[in-house]
């Protein structure tokens, strides 16, 4: 795979490498295949939006890079608004598994902003409507309890701007009451 790809250099077989690197756990090398991948891809955006996709997963999982996997995703749907679903199922988890410092309500608020994602998960393919579902009520059980947010001066329905991890979202303020 990788004279192939030396002497002839595609989408393909950059994302075999990909694979290979990533098979032999040399993490850095596979992004940077993956990304090369993408770059290959030219004007065949499903392509190029389901790597961004596998992209952001391997963020993820293999190394915990919450804001190159988050921005690898929300490209995809860029490309490709069809993957939107399993986008913002991704989306949605890398903002619950983030760790969040901070007060109280900074460290729980990351859970609005995964519940929204979904939601917005459920809206974009039904399929994954009943796993949004199950994953947005375990989330929910994290939300701050309303005197907890009192003491901090917000309210339900109020706005929010939730930030950790390199990430940042505007979300609504819910509460456990």
């Amino acid at each position: 795979v990788e004279k192939l790809h030396g002497i002839e250099p595609t989408a393909s077989t950059a994302y075999y490498l990909y694979k290979l690197y990533s098979s032999r756990d040399k993490n850095d090398e596979a992004a940077a295949t993956l990304v090369d991948a993408i770059e290959r891809c030219g004007d065949d955006m499903a392509k190029a939006a389901d790597y961004c996709f596998e992209l952001g997963s391997f963020y993820f999982k293999k190394q915990q890079k919450y804001a190159e996997a988050a921005s690898a995703a929300k490209k995809a749907i860029d490309l490709n608004p069809a993957v939107a679903g399993k986008c913002y199922m991704l989306l949605g988890t890398i903002w619950a598994s983030v760790n969040c410092g901070g007060n109280e309500l900074e460290r729980r608020a990351k859970y609005w902003v995964a519940v929204d994602y979904m939601a917005k998960a459920r809206e974009a393919d039904a399929s994954l409507a009943s796993e949004a579902d199950n994953l947005a009520a375990q989330y929910r059980r994290y939300f701050p309890q309303q005197a907890d947010a009192f003491m901090y001066d917000v309210q339900d329905g109020n706005a929010y701007t939730a930030g950790c991890g390199g990430l940042r979202e505007t979300t609504t303020v819910r509460t456990l009451k």
